[in-house]
């Protein structure tokens, strides 16, 4: 679920505020969403997704596709760590 910001910033989601993939401005939404060659957006578009730690080894990950990525990130940097928050085991 993408989300436009009231600048016209498209962001990967609600949570991803401090992501900007680009601008509605500047492009079309429709190329923004699609474009992989970001790092995050081409990971959130795989499937499965590079996940590490216990989000790669989890049994879950068929029903959360290891969530929105935005917790391990803030703590950790890495996109794909493991999710510091996640309540399955």
């Amino acid at each position: 679920m993408a989300n436009i910001d009231n600048l016209g910033n498209v962001h990967p989601d609600t949570f991803w505020w401090h992501y900007n993939l680009g601008s509605v401005r500047d492009r079309p939404f429709s190329e923004i969403w699609q474009d992989q060659t970001d790092p995050l957006m081409a990971g959130l578009k795989s499937s499965p997704r590079p996940l590490k730690g216990r989000c790669g080894d989890c049994a879950y990950q068929s029903i959360c596709n290891g969530n929105t990525r935005v917790r391990a990130h803030q703590l950790t940097g890495d996109f794909w760590a493991e999710d510091p928050g996640c309540y399955l085991i």
